[in-house]
């Protein structure tokens, strides 16, 4: 070997150790989800993750990366969440609202059904001082920081036998809701029988008849395969689906400001990026829905109205004794300012 390859050779291999101990010194942020990877279609919270690493790399040129723990690697969410309440766990994705209302009785607010008439309303009114305030207190009370709200699409009933045209159609079917008070409240209004089962089990129970039907977003049916054992679908637009990813406080407030500034940047890029992609398949999700064989209903205003008068004085009854009536007035005034921009 010359003595030009050898100090070739050398540059190359001190190179490389740079690089090595550059990546070495990189802080990992840990974010876990139950959800898949490796589909940017398809398992929407890896678009977001992917977007999240690159920018926040790029950012803080390398000093910081993402560490993805899905498909519940490391636990259900509830387990997610505590673990990120007590900070053993950066990031948590995917809760929601009746999540977080074990940790603070403020995130409720969200579940109020019937609020937002689109989800571009709903995206401005979290994404504005109305989301900034509730996140301060979210934070305050739960220890975990909300760095995206996510309103990506409404939920609506579906049922194996029975197509939901009116409220009256609901009365003694045993609906699947989700262990949250206002979700059982909102079910009880409108004549079913709500029945709580975990998510995992859902599919299960609508295939045996546990349960006659369920409620959730289009691309949500669409990952679980619950079309496969559904027959009707109601556009009922109940409540927008609003997934939140959320970081431990003390962790967040600990980061150097620019680097808080990078997590900021990261996070809006990659809330934008998944909520693109989910907006660009809604019409593809419809379509799969229907091609599988269920029938898809959209209620007339007069229909939809049944709905709303039935379910909105009792679950902001029920409501205003969690987080007291002046939330609920300053979520629906700040819904009213966006309109009426």
């Amino acid at each position: 070997m010359t003595m030009k390859t050898l100090k070739t050779t050398a540059a190359t291999a001190a190179l490389a150790l740079g690089v090595m101990s550059a990546a070495a010194q990189a802080e990992s942020i840990r974010l876990a989800t139950v959800d898949g990877e490796g589909d940017l279609l398809n398992n929407v919270y890896w678009t977001y993750t992917e977007v999240f690493n690159t920018v926040l790399s790029n950012a803080t040129g390398g000093e910081y990366d993402l560490q993805v723990f899905p498909n519940s690697q490391l636990g259900d969410l509830e387990s997610l969440l505590e673990q990120t309440a007590r900070g053993s766990l950066q990031v948590v994705a995917g809760i929601s609202a009746g999540h977080l209302q074990a940790y603070t009785n403020a995130a409720a607010v969200l579940e109020l059904p019937y609020v937002f008439p689109d989800t571009a309303t709903a995206r401005e009114v979290m994404n504005g001082p109305f989301g900034d305030m509730l996140t301060d207190q979210i934070a305050e009370d739960s220890g975990v920081r909300i760095i995206s709200y996510l309103p990506s699409a409404f939920r609506n009933f579906s049922t194996a036998d029975k197509q939901i045209k009116t409220p009256e159609d609901m009365v003694g079917l045993k609906m699947r809701t989700q262990q949250i008070p206002i979700h059982v409240t909102m079910v009880e209004a409108l004549g079913a029988n709500p029945t709580p089962i975990a998510w995992s089990e859902l599919y299960s129970a609508l295939q045996t008849g546990v349960v006659d039907g369920q409620e959730n977003a289009p691309y949500t049916m669409l990952m679980a395969n619950l079309q496969e054992v559904q027959g009707y679908y109601t556009l009922d637009h109940h409540l927008i689906n609003m997934p939140i990813i959320a970081m431990n406080d003390d962790y967040y407030q600990s980061l150097p400001e620019e680097v808080k500034a990078a997590v900021d940047q990261a996070a809006d890029e990659a809330a934008f990026a998944m909520l693109g992609v989910i907006a660009a398949k809604e019409s593809q999700d419809m379509k799969a829905i229907r091609d599988a064989g269920v029938e898809i209903y959209q209620p007339t205003p007069e229909e939809f109205q049944m709905f709303v008068d039935k379910v909105q004085g009792p679950v902001e009854e029920v409501l205003a004794g969690i987080t007291g009536q002046e939330l609920i007035d300053e979520l629906k005034a700040a819904v009213a300012e966006v309109q009426a921009d």
